[in-house]
């Protein structure tokens, strides 16, 4: 069957990224696959890092946030803010949707829907749907015809809330149920359709009030919740603990707000195995709050460091933002790591 040798084509893929440091969870589900048609344990490593699934969780999302490296657990009053931060959403005004969509190495491509309702007297409200499509392997005899197929998706529902606490502090929080979902259509000899399934939340921290500082500090602790439960199959989720700032570098320069410049950074940690943190560093210029440039660069330990470049239109009822990524998997796939998002403001 020509099943094996597609498998085998993902136990590259999981190889590449694997010696990049990011590993990509179905890839590695479907590496596990070879060995006899079933799913091994893939929690059984007495290290921390090996014993964590989802790895999803951690792509970066969204373009405005990719373009800036990541910095950006101390912004306010963007959208974005539910993935990254959900205090982050609290400071927004009018009641938003939006779309992000992003393609990266071996034809994944991520889809994130989100709608943030902001109230008069109940804080901000977030509903949100996130998707990481790994695309589809076609089953063929050895006629080449088309028997069957599996695909591999990883999807995330989140809901959100988040409010001013008083004193220039803002708190969110999410609630999240996470799936892994492996599923077979057709004939796929000695394979099964699975779903791994967890619960998590997402805690954040916005502070604001820096004595006439144009400067914002914040915090967050994500994915935090129960292990990643499918088949034989137990796996910890890959929590993380950020603490970030953003400052805003022209307002001491110019009284008015044509220009504007924020800089930022984050440092992120795990929370299991503490001790060897990520840094990432980004800006933000904009002309009239209209238009905007951005960059950033992510040092991170797992391999997938990089610059990143975006570009950004607001104007009236809708916003667009695009980014291009030039982190190392994309140099070593030659493949572009682009996304866009859009969103109407209502």
């Amino acid at each position: 069957m020509r099943l094996r040798t597609c498998l085998s084509n993902w136990a590259w893929i999981a190889s590449v990224i694997s010696a990049l440091g990011l590993t990509s969870t179905a890839a590695a589900q479907d590496e596990d696959l070879l060995e006899d048609g079933s799913v091994l344990q893939s929690g059984s490593s007495s290290s921390a890092a090996a014993r964590e699934g989802a790895a999803f969780l951690l792509l970066p999302t969204g373009a405005r946030a990719s373009a800036m490296g990541g910095a950006v657990t101390a912004m306010r009053g963007w959208g974005e803010g539910v993935i990254w931060n959900p205090a982050g959403i609290a400071a927004l005004e009018g009641r938003r949707f939006l779309v992000n969509h992003s393609e990266n190495a071996f034809d994944t491509k991520t889809d994130v829907l989100s709608l943030i309702l902001p109230t008069e007297k109940f804080g901000t409200l977030g509903l949100t749907y996130y998707l990481v499509d790994f695309g589809k392997l076609d089953n063929t005899d050895e006629q080449g015809r088309v028997q069957g197929n599996i695909s591999f998706r990883n999807q995330e529902f989140l809901l959100t809330y988040s409010g001013r606490l008083g004193g220039g502090l803002e708190g969110g929080v999410n609630y999240k149920l996470i799936q892994l979902i492996y599923r077979c259509d057709g004939l796929c000899p000695e394979q099964r359709s699975f779903t791994r399934t967890s619960h998590a939340f997402d805690f954040g921290l916005i502070y604001g009030d820096m004595g006439g500082l144009p400067l914002t500090v914040g915090g967050s602790i994500r994915h935090l919740g129960f292990a990643l439960r499918g088949g034989t199959e137990s796996d910890l989720l890959p929590t993380r603990v950020r603490v970030g700032a953003a400052y805003e570098a022209l307002s001491s320069f110019t009284a008015d707000s044509v220009f504007t410049l924020i800089l930022a950074v984050d440092v992120e940690d795990r929370v299991r195995g503490f001790g060897n943190p990520d840094v990432m560093v980004g800006s933000e210029f904009s002309v009239l709050h209209r238009f905007f440039l951005r960059a950033g660069y992510a040092f991170v330990d797992t391999g997938a460091s990089g610059a990143a470049l975006g570009l950004g239109l607001t104007y009236d009822w809708f916003f667009v933002d695009l980014s291009r990524g030039f982190d190392e998997i994309s140099s070593a796939t030659g493949e572009e790591s682009i996304q866009v998002s859009f969103g109407v403001i209502f």
